[in-house]
């Protein structure tokens, strides 16, 4: 349900009856009254949410339309009045020039009302990403060769604009960290472990400052999303980014590692759609004959979590990282990549196991995927992939044919 009124811009042509006209849109109005859809219609095209094409010959009057709002285009259809062979021509024409759309048809079936509730779901996630900053705190790794897109491709496919912030302001956070405030971050993450195996004192208040110069550098820029470049903080400094983005995470700040600006995104595009926090991995090993697939990284949000340890960071063996027990159940697990930043890879599946190899990054679960495991392989968006719970893949899969394809 969208948090406020679908607008709805109605369009008629002038050869139709007007009161024929008004006793349709108000006809509609009651039946989404009726089912408890909110909206309200309006005038300005620039406003509007929706197009509801009310008769036939409003080709034109829809595209002047569609020209005054960007992103995808909601035609709302009826069964009458050649309501549904104009918007037919309409998405024609839009999809002819680039633009996204979806045609809801209003016939009377319930499952045309619950598209509209979930297409109107959808443009409201699109309005959160298009307002929102998602920070690149340091170039991507090197490593990351196949996840380095442009900032106006992200901007242009999916909403948010990134922001370049250099790894310095982290540093000079880093060392400006207030005491009293770094030893209360030790003593939370400390309290809440159910363990602590390699780190030391030293690397734990290290680790601390790292957490509050990584908000300062979010609140600082109004992020509402960030991928670090955490490993030049391990070469650097001899400390990780682990516990800070998980701290961000369980603030319901998108934290990503590694400069991977694509995960982010795919974070920051499930928790619009009302995920919650993320676990972003790396897919470790597979059985496409089982479909099962381990998963493992050194960070994720303790509110994902039954119990968690404080172990060192899997590949340097230096800083803090976290070892979480995540609970089993049903979980997504997506990426989005590509040339364009376009494809969609996403599976429902359940996960049903937590690992504990030392030859692996320290969180470790294995998910037992729906579909798609060949994909992987053959091809692939990339290293990083997106676990969340519960099963959101319709969803998605939804609102990237609706917003993005």
């Amino acid at each position: 349900m969208p948090a406020s009124p679908l607008r709805l811009l109605p369009l008629a042509s002038s050869f139709h009856s007007a009161e024929q006209v008004v006793a349709t849109v108000e006809a509609i109005g009651r039946d989404l009254e009726a089912r408890g859809i909110p909206h309200r219609p309006v005038t300005d095209p620039a406003e509007a949410d929706a197009l509801l094409v009310v008769t036939g010959g409003t080709e034109a009057l829809a595209l002047r339309a569609a020209e005054a709002r960007p992103g995808p285009v909601l035609l709302v259809a009826h069964p009458s009045q050649n309501a549904l062979p104009a918007s037919l021509e309409i998405l024609a024409h839009l999809r002819q020039a680039g633009r996204a759309g979806r045609i809801v048809l209003l016939n009377g079936k319930e499952e045309g009302y619950g598209q509209l509730r979930r297409a109107a779901g959808h443009l409201a996630a699109r309005e959160r990403l298009g307002r929102a900053r998602l920070g690149r705190i340091g170039a991507p790794s090197d490593w990351l060769v196949a996840s380095m897109p442009d900032p106006a491709l992200v901007k242009a496919a999916w909403g948010p604009e990134v922001v370049d912030v250099s790894l310095a302001e982290v540093r000079d956070a880093l060392a400006a960290a207030d005491p009293a405030q770094v030893a209360d971050r030790v003593r939370d993450f400390r309290s809440g472990a159910s363990r602590v195996v390699e780190p030391s004192d030293r690397d734990l208040e290290m680790a601390a400052r790292v957490t509050l110069a990584l908000r300062e550098v979010v609140a600082r820029h109004r992020l509402d999303a960030c991928s670090v470049r955490c490993f030049e903080l391990v070469t650097d400094l001899g400390t990780t980014g682990c516990l800070g983005l998980s701290a961000l995470l369980d603030d319901g700040i998108v934290a990503g590692c590694e400069g991977d600006i694509p995960a982010a995104l795919t974070m920051l595009w499930m928790q619009a759609l009302g995920t919650g926090p993320a676990f972003m991995a790396n897919p470790q090993d597979l059985d496409a004959a089982t479909g099962t697939l381990w998963l493992a990284h050194c960070t994720i949000a303790r509110r994902l979590v039954k119990t968690y340890a404080l172990r060192s960071h899997f590949e340097s063996s230096l800083g803090v990282g976290l070892q979480g027990e995540v609970p089993p159940g049903p979980v997504t697990l997506a990426r989005v990549g590509g040339a364009d930043l376009r494809g969609l890879f996403v599976s429902d599946g359940e996960l049903d196991e937590n690992g504990d190899s030392e030859l692996r990054c320290r969180t470790q679960v294995r998910v037992r995927l729906e579909e798609g495991l060949d994909s992987l392989l053959e091809r692939p968006l990339g290293n990083h992939h997106v676990l969340v719970p519960g099963h959101w893949a319709r969803a998605m899969r939804e609102y990237h044919a609706f917003v993005v394809a």
